[in-house]
């Protein structure tokens, strides 16, 4: 799950305007462009002068393919040539990045004196920014009271990490990662609109569950299943950048998850629970669970404590008993729940997945009928039933990705039309 490229509807065309100032982890920018060239987005470069002795614009403008504007590259003979002015228009969004101590504190008082800034100042577009620099420097009361100043001013800050710095400290002031970097611009993109985003999901609190349980059999084997975990991802990261407060629970563990997303993971059944339930504490308010995992109905009665010899043995008998339900076990009054049923019997499925709704007393359920062909297990595609007490949407067979904002909407619309089956 290293690859962003199911990202790529955000992007596409996309006119990004990318401002460096001179902070050492500048060399970090050439990432960012290449992946966000990759993802079919359009991209600009302008450098402040210090910026230019740390690293060649030559290499910008490899990855770019647009002539980077820095002081001596501004053209005013046409108005399609590299100045700030022409550069700030052109651009959808503005993404100051790395930006130094001096450059937030310059932005803040609406100080003009390099290329960068008279870009910024000329540019209408959302703007992010994301700092880099020594621990101190970014505590600092100024530094602080000026990011504040900028968040109230519109920007949106990207927070630095924690990490070792290249003064050798180790604290908070690293430039975010470069994957972050991309998430917080898919962000700003739905908030501009660009995919019909109302508001809905802003600091909603969301818990998902997703992947498959595992139950040990002894010491060193499990029972699990297919269950990839990719739905939940998916789900997860689409919710996160709609705005909501996520927490995903799984076995399966994803390797590129945007800061501020929890995730929490476990094994067992009782682990998911017990994860759930914390989660739950977590929340200010109502939470919305996401029932995407896969929980075994069976579990082992016995349980060896240490690993079973296959030299001391012919053949080896197992004695299951019924599982608990942690979606029947959680109760409607704390969680908003939505629950995922997988059938292989077309016949059958969207009676069982109507009998679920009111079994287990879900707002919604999400019905997915296994097809070897195009909807297996682990498949990067799904095609789902989307069930609530008054509605009934067929989804087409889509990435898990697109088919996360279909869940989304779907459960706005029935949240917002207070349709429940309880």
């Amino acid at each position: 799950m290293n690859d962003l490229q199911f990202l790529a509807p955000f992007f596409a065309q996309k006119r990004i305007l990318l401002l460096v100032s001179a902070s050492v982890s500048l060399y970090k920018m050439l990432d960012v462009i290449s992946t966000l060239t990759k993802l079919g987005a359009q991209v600009k470069v302008a450098m402040s002068r210090e910026s230019t002795t740390l690293i060649n614009p030559t290499l910008f403008e490899a990855l770019s393919k647009n002539i980077v504007l820095h002081q001596d590259s501004q053209n005013w003979s046409d108005t399609d040539m590299p100045n700030h002015i022409s550069y700030a228009k052109w651009a959808e969004i503005v993404l100051i990045a790395p930006a130094t101590a001096n450059t937030i504190a310059k932005l803040a008082y609406g100080i003009a004196d390099d290329t960068i800034l008279c870009t910024t100042l000329a540019s209408s577009a959302p703007k992010l920014i994301a700092p880099a620099m020594n621990t101190a420097m970014l505590n600092a009361p100024q530094t602080q009271e000026n990011l504040t100043k900028l968040k109230h001013l519109g920007f949106e800050i990207i927070e630095p990490r924690i990490s070792l710095l290249a003064c050798g400290d180790h604290g908070k002031g690293a430039l975010a990662q470069h994957h972050d970097i991309i998430f917080a611009l898919a962000q700003v993109l739905i908030k501009m609109g660009m995919f019909n985003n109302t508001g809905f999901w802003h600091n909603k609190e969301v818990i998902i569950t997703g992947g498959g349980s595992k139950e040990n059999i002894d010491s060193v084997r499990v029972l699990g299943n297919l269950s990839s975990g990719k739905q939940a991802y998916f789900l997860a990261i689409a919710l996160h950048l709609l705005g909501a407060k996520v927490f995903l629970i799984s076995s399966s563990v994803p390797t590129t998850l945007p800061q501020g997303l929890h995730f929490i993971e476990v094994t067992t059944s009782i682990q998911y629970y017990q994860a759930i339930i914390e989660s739950k504490k977590m929340c200010k308010n109502k939470p919305i669970l996401f029932m995407a995992a896969a929980i075994a109905d069976f579990i082992p009665e016995v349980v060896s404590q240490t690993k079973i010899k296959k030299d001391s043995i012919h053949s080896l008998q197992l004695t299951f008993e019924k599982n608990m339900d942690i979606l029947s076990k959680l109760s409607a009054e704390e969680f908003t729940k939505v629950g995922f049923k997988a059938e292989d019997n077309q016949h059958s499925a969207f009676r069982s997945a109507k009998e679920m709704l009111a079994r287990k007393d879900c707002t919604i359920v999400c019905l997915n009928v296994l097809d070897s062909l195009k909807n297996a297990f682990g498949s990067d595609h799904n095609q789902m039933t989307l069930i609530s007490a008054k509605a009934v949407q067929e989804t087409p067979l889509l990435d898990k990705f697109a088919l996360s904002f279909e869940i989304a909407a779907f459960t706005q619309q029935v949240l917002l039309n207070n349709d429940h089956s309880h």
